[in-house]
């Protein structure tokens, strides 16, 4: 092993000095051990961890795998033709792109957005400004999608990238925190995919390509800014803000970047609360009120009240009025189930290229709900966006 070009992979201190004792032992593992100060076993771990990041990068030589990858991919699979006497002939390399490289790219721009952001102080709530007690105001962002790009000659909707879509969000926070009522608390409820892409390769979790408006990074930090400014706009009104952030199937890595690029601005802040939930299921619970948050995409609705009742057994049976708050499908459904109500929050985004293809549209809305301690719902608002008329191709 060339432990001067494994040590090309290494990602960790540990692993780059494990490389260089290596090469200074001429390759044994024991004397490196001795050399570092550590056990034989610790050492054995960390070469088997950088021997295979290598291998997943296109270099394991002892297995004739020396083409390497672009940083971002990771080989998918190897075809080798040898000759007669043994020796390599021709190679084909298939490679994909590498999850857990994004996942340290996301690791990177939370890292760099924390450095240029100084942590918000704490805000006194004007004593002189009256709240209506018993209730609990709601606002939720429908799939944002934040850096999809939209054509409306080729969509016959609107055009949408990263400008129009935080334009939206922005002037529909204002129009909902005007119409809202002065409660003590309020929810600002993200159902996931606010991000239209997962990380630089500009895909979803799974790798489906996307039509996106520009690099990853300047949409990760439009949306984060804009994430702030409703944050902002609603302190402006209530006491207490809570944000969910939930995780799409969009932008599920993307989604707790966002999350802690929050939690750190408001750190200081004592009236944000950010939850620090990892998984893709939130239950908030408010007096005879029970709601579950999700994105939509994991289960279906009789799956998801099943859920409610298994996962939040105590609080199901502490309470009487129940939903379901999920996105992902863009217009607006309400269904009413046993013991609980599901309700789809529709989008501002329009279709893009491929779903306009299939003739799936969104509702152009943003919605809020107040709810009443005692049970029951006490007020709904939704911001809607005009819709646009296009002319036939020809008018004979």
């Amino acid at each position: 092993m060339d432990y001067k070009k494994l040590k090309e992979f290494s990602i960790t201190p540990e692993q780059a000095m494990l490389c260089d004792a290596m090469v200074e032992t001429n390759g044994k593992l024991r004397a490196a051990a001795k050399l570092l100060g550590k056990s034989h076993s610790t050492l054995h771990d960390t070469r088997k961890r950088l021997i295979e990041r290598a291998a997943r990068a296109g270099y394991a030589p002892d297995h004739d795998m020396t083409k390497t990858t672009p940083t971002g991919y990771h080989v998918r699979g190897i075809s080798t033709l040898y000759d007669e006497a043994g020796n390599l002939k021709i190679q084909w390399v298939k490679t994909s792109v590498d999850a857990a490289q994004q996942e340290e790219n996301i690791k990177d721009y939370i890292k760099g957005l924390c450095q240029e952001i100084t942590p918000i102080k704490p805000t006194e709530f004007e004593k002189n400004k009256a709240v209506t007690p018993d209730l609990l105001t709601a606002i939720f962002i429908g799939d944002a999608h934040i850096g999809m790009y939209a054509y409306g000659k080729e969509t016959k909707h609107s055009d949408f990238d990263s400008d129009i879509a935080t334009e939206q969000l922005r002037t529909a926070i204002d129009y909902l925190v005007d119409k809202a009522e002065s409660t003590e608390t309020a929810l600002l409820v993200d159902v996931g995919d606010y991000m239209h892409a997962n990380g630089q390769s500009n895909t979803t979790y799974k790798g489906t390509p996307l039509d996106v408006d520009t690099r990853h990074d300047a949409v990760m930090k439009k949306a984060a800014m804009c994430m702030r400014y409703m944050i902002d706009r609603m302190l402006q009104k209530f006491p207490k803000v809570v944000v969910v952030i939930a995780k799409g199937n969009h932008n599920t890595d993307s989604a707790g970047a966002i999350r802690l690029a929050i939690e750190f601005y408001y750190s200081r802040e004592y009236r944000v609360n950010v939850l620090d939930t990892h998984g893709f299921y939130h239950y908030i619970e408010y007096g005879q009120w029970l709601l579950g948050i999700h994105h939509g995409d994991k289960q279906k609705p009789e799956s998801l009240a099943g859920s409610m009742a298994r996962d939040m057994s105590a609080a199901w049976g502490r309470t009487t009025s129940r939903m379901w708050c999920v996105g992902h499908f863009h217009k607006e459904q309400v269904k009413t189930l046993p013991g609980v109500k599901y309700k789809v929050f529709a989008a501002l985004p329009p279709p893009d290229s491929w779903h306009a293809s299939q003739g799936y549209l969104g509702d152009g809305e943003m919605e809020m709900l107040t709810f009443r301690k005692s049970g029951g719902l006490y007020s709904s608002h939704v911001y809607s966006i005009p819709q646009p008329m296009h002319d036939p191709d020809v008018t004979i």
